[in-house]
């Protein structure tokens, strides 16, 4: 195929910009002269406000992969589509004026507001109603239409139909659910660490507002970002445990290397026992930014008042603190009174006695995690890829669980080096099961155990109800964001309690924990839940919700857009309260 009918594709133009950016999985299906052409795509958002995609497509039982790069002015500014042919192996930088398979900003925002843009030198005419979710636009001069989508962070291009050059493409973003959770683990070995996943998400989702209807007021809580490990004995016996070998001469030449990099880690890790990381405080910051733009009206004028509630874990504090901090660089003005008191432990991370009780390291149930984690990891090919003499290693489970446990945090701290590809996916989808199996045991909503975590969230959820109805009834004024920081357990159990969907499965076997319950999906680090309430002055009040900055559903009638009548939510969560721990 010639040049100038090329697919639209772009990612890293170099291995460091890929690592240090998180991506958005994208299936695009093109028609090309007839033929149909299936790419697996990934959307990066790099450090330097560029973003890049990655493309793979398998052809004659091949794999094809290539990439390309577009510039920060290009993502910004860009008034030129790019059809450069994708190539096995060619990554490619275009031009400071091209995009591919999105839209600038500018080209974006030009034709949601001004109804038209100019692309190629060829005019497309906006024919779907203004701030539409997705703009509908047409080509006046072929009549070709293309769909966008109405999203400043990542205009995707969803479809492209009576192109004349006949490229037609649909693209169809890939969620979790669509995918196998050992195919989710292989393509991204950093969701084997459960909760130490890094934050994954760079761009928000908001549906259109109902007609007449005005945001008033958000109440949120959010985990600490990316944090050290708080088991500083784990690198410790790690380290001594290659370090043991190394002096025999027993390592083999990826053990030596392994340890390099281990000791690398171990250096930089002293003294941040569990402390927040840089990466942490971008999370949070990256986060704040994104509410801000997004709802501005809620952070400008007189009546613009946050009230943050936080744990009294420096982690916490800290993210609480870049939060703010990015929230007030934007607008210096806002009125931000923040609390990090003992006394709010009891809703903002608060366990009951049975949570306690069975949270304690002599509970019976622990044997039982062991004996299953023991039947399903099976460390003997990373042992002789380690050690000269594997059968000489007291306990490999343990050093196993030791060296991943490591591995998954170094996403989190950035040190400049990393052990994740020691393992193989097999290994790493293994450790994960164990992982989440502890995580669902201890805070799901378990069958086995009464699930005494969702019921210590009682107190959380009522401060939920109280906060948001307070607005949604007029009875107070004078606040309209309430931010909440805390930890992974805590938003865990709240949003099993308030039956969001994927946090709320009652699942009676441990082998099926791991496919009706992720611990990476509802809790990565800087994990979030935003409660959107809406109101109007015709209207009864709304709400809708965000887990992750994604909206996410309850089992109640759903009106389009995704919103909830806020009576039905209230009703819902307060039932559920009542019953976990009544008044």
């Amino acid at each position: 195929m010639k040049r100038s009918i090329t697919i639209l594709f772009l990612l890293a133009a170099t291995i460091c910009q890929i690592a240090a950016a998180e991506c958005d999985s994208v299936k695009l299906v093109y028609k090309l002269h007839g033929q149909t052409r299936r790419f697996n795509t990934s959307f990066c958002h790099r450090p330097d406000s560029g973003i890049t995609m990655s493309w793979d497509i398998v052809r004659n039982l091949k794999t094809w992969r290539g990439s390309y790069s577009m510039s920060p002015e290009a993502v910004a500014n860009g008034n030129t589509l790019s059809y450069l042919m994708p190539e096995d192996g060619n990554h490619a930088t275009l031009s400071r004026n091209e995009t591919f398979a999105i839209l600038s900003r500018h080209a974006l925002e030009a034709l949601d507001k001004e109804g038209r843009v100019t692309l190629n030198g060829i005019e497309w005419e906006r024919t779907s109603t203004p701030g539409s979710p997705e703009i509908v636009a047409r080509n006046t001069t072929s009549g070709a239409c293309m769909t966008v989508a109405n999203n400043p962070s990542l205009p995707l291009i969803l479809s492209m139909q009576g192109n004349p050059l006949e490229i037609n493409w649909t693209a169809t973003i890939v969620t979790s659910a669509q995918k196998g959770m050992r195919q989710l683990i292989a393509e991204k070995p950093e969701r084997s660490g459960g909760v130490y996943y890094a934050y994954p998400f760079t761009i928000d989702e908001m549906p259109q507002l109902p007609q007449g209807y005005d945001v008033a007021f958000i109440s949120h809580y959010g985990r600490h970002g990316s944090r050290w490990l708080i088991k500083t004995w784990e690198y410790d016996e790690a380290l001594a445990a290659l370090d043991s070998a190394a002096a025999v001469n027993g390592l083999t030449p990826l053990g030596i290397d392994a340890l390099r990099r281990l000791r690398v880690i171990v250096d930089q890790s002293r003294g941040h026992k569990g402390a927040l990381s840089p990466l942490g405080e971008r999370q949070h910051r990256g986060i704040a930014e994104r509410m801000l733009r997004r709802f501005p009206a809620l952070f400008t004028g007189d009546d613009a008042h946050v009230e943050a509630y936080c744990s009294t874990e420096p982690r916490c504090i800290i993210s609480m603190s870049a939060f703010n901090e990015r929230l007030k660089e934007i607008n210096p003005a806002l009125s931000i009174r923040r609390h990090a008191a003992p006394g709010d432990m009891r809703f903002i991370s608060y366990s009951n006695p049975e949570m306690k009780a069975i949270n304690k390291a002599d509970a019976p149930w622990w044997n039982s995690l062991e004996s299953w984690r023991d039947s399903v990891l099976k460390p003997e090919r990373l042992m002789a890829s380690l050690f000269t003499n594997p059968e000489g290693i007291d306990n490999p489970v343990r050093l196993m669980w030791l060296l991943h446990d490591i591995a998954v945090d170094t996403q989190d701290v950035e040190p400049g080096v990393e052990l994740l590809d020691l393992f193989t996916a097999d290994e790493l989808y293994d450790l994960w099961t164990c992982i989440n199996y502890k995580m669902y045991y201890l805070h799901g909503n378990n069958p086995a155990t009464g699930a005494p975590g969702p019921r210590s969230a009682a107190a959380l959820l009522r401060h939920f109800v109280a906060d948001i109805d307070s607005v949604a009834n007029g009875t107070r004024t004078g606040r309209t964001v309430t931010l909440r920081f805390g930890h992974d357990t805590a938003l865990m159990r709240l949003m099993a309690l308030m039956n969001i969907k994927g946090a709320d499965a009652s699942i009676e076997r441990a082998d099926d924990y791991a496919d009706g319950w992720q611990d990476f999906y509802l809790t990565p680090m800087a994990a979030n839940l935003q409660v959107i309430l809406l109101t109007s002055p015709d209207g009864e009040p709304l709400v809708l919700i965000r887990h992750n900055e994604q909206v996410t559903s309850l089992p109640l009638e759903q009106l389009p857009g995704g919103y909830y009548r806020w009576a039905d939510v209230k009703r819902l969560w307060s039932t559920s309260a009542d019953k976990a721990e009544p008044n």
